[in-house]
C-alpha cells in the first residue's frame, strides 16, 4: 500500500491558538501516469515540472497528489510558489501546507496555519554532515545518548531545522545558529519540542512533532517532524 500513513495533530491545545493539523507519507511505486491522471496542473506547474527528470520527477507529482487528496477537495486546489520557492494555495490563503521528500518517499502537510515539514530516510552520512546543522549546545544535549540514539537524533535535529527553514520561508538562515531546539524527552521513537528561529531583530517561535517510522518492508527507516508556529 502506497500510502504509508496520514495523521491530525493537534498543536497550542487548550488555548485560543489551537491548530489541527494532518500530515501524509507516501512511498511511491507508481508510474507518472497514476498521479498525472488526477491531478490537473497549471501552466506554471508544468513549467515547474518539466525541470525535473527520474525519481524525482515522481515525487514532485506524488507529494502534490498527497496534498491534494488531505485537502478532501472535489477539485484540486492549484499550488503557486513565492519568490523564495514556498508552495501556497493559489485560492484559498486560509490554508497552509509545506512539502518534503527522501528516496522516494513524499510527505505533505495541511494546516490552519504557518507551518513546515520534512522527512528524512536514515543514511550513513549524517553524523558527517552533523556539525553543519548542531548547536554546540545541540551537540551537548546529545552526549549522554548511545551512538545508535545519537544517529536516529542526528536526523531528528536534521528534519526539524528543514521543517523551520520552510516555515520560515525566506532562505538564508544559518542552520546552527539562527534555529535551535530546546531540550527535549527522546524515549527512541516519537517525542515534541519547541524551537525558535532567531535573526537580526527576528524572532520565532515553534512547536514541533517528531518521529521515527520503520519502512513497511523493514528495509531502513524514516525520520518525519512537522512544526507550526508557536504564538502563545
Amino acid at each position: 500500500m502506497p500510502l504509508l500513513f496520514t495523521r491530525h495533530l493537534t498543536f497550542h491545545r487548550d488555548t485560543p491558538q489551537e491548530q489541527v493539523l494532518a500530515f501524509g507519507v507516501w512511498q511511491i511505486t507508481e508510474e507518472e501516469a497514476y498521479f498525472r491522471n488526477d491531478l490537473p496542473l497549471t501552466a506554471e506547474e508544468e513549467t515547474d515540472l518539466a525541470r525535473y527528470k527520474g525519481i524525482r520527477r515522481l515525487e514532485w507529482l506524488a507529494g502534490r497528489w498527497l496534498l491534494h487528496k488531505l485537502t478532501g477537495a472535489e477539485a484540486r486546489l492549484p499550488l503557486g510558489k513565492n519568490a523564495f520557492a514556498k508552495p501556497f494555495f493559489l485560492h484559498r490563503p486560509e490554508l497552509h501546507c509545506s512539502l518534503s521528500h527522501s528516496h522516494g518517499i513524499v510527505g505533505a502537510m495541511l494546516a490552519g496555519g504557518v507551518c513546515g515539514c520534512d522527512l528524512q530516510v536514515l543514511v550513513e552520512k549524517m553524523p558527517r554532515l552533523a556539525g553543519k546543522f548542531l548547536h554546540v549546545e545541540e551537540e551537548a544535549f546529545l552526549q549522554p545518548f548511545s551512538a545508535s540514539e545519537q544517529f536516529d537524533l542526528m536526523h531528528v535535529f536534521w528534519t526539524a531545522k528543514e521543517s523551520l527553514y520552510k516555515a520560515y520561508g525566506l532562505k538564508e538562515l544559518d542552520f546552527r545558529n539562527h534555529m535551535r531546539l530546546a531540550p527535549f524527552e527522546w524515549p527512541g521513537f516519537q517525542a515534541e519540542a519547541d524551537a525558535w528561529i532567531r535573526k537580526a531583530g527576528f524572532e520565532q517561535y515553534y512547536r514541533l512533532y517528531f518521529e521515527k517510522t520503520g519502512m513497511p518492508d523493514e528495509a531502513g527507516a524514516f525520520v518525519w517532524t512537522v512544526c507550526m508556529e508557536n504564538n502563545q
